[in-house]
């Protein structure tokens, strides 16, 4: 994400995770938003959009998922 971009499918083939997991979510809500672009899997945050950054790659952060009592 340092350059605005990432390619879900080899992140999650790394991580044994599934793309879909990811592109069906939030991703896929801030692209109908205008705030990225998914094309083949590939990610990209528009550049006048560049300041959300850290909430497109809060998509991949397990931690976020879980609930602390």
């Amino acid at each position: 994400m340092c350059d605005l971009e990432a390619d879900v499918p080899a992140i999650c083939a790394a991580h044994g995770s599934d793309p879909i997991r990811f592109l069906d979510s939030d991703l896929a809500m801030l692209a109908e938003d205008g705030i990225l672009d998914i094309e083949k899997g590939f990610i990209r945050v528009r550049q006048e959009h560049r300041f959300v950054v850290r909430s497109v790659a809060a998509a991949f952060d397990a931690f976020l998922d879980r609930v602390v009592p």
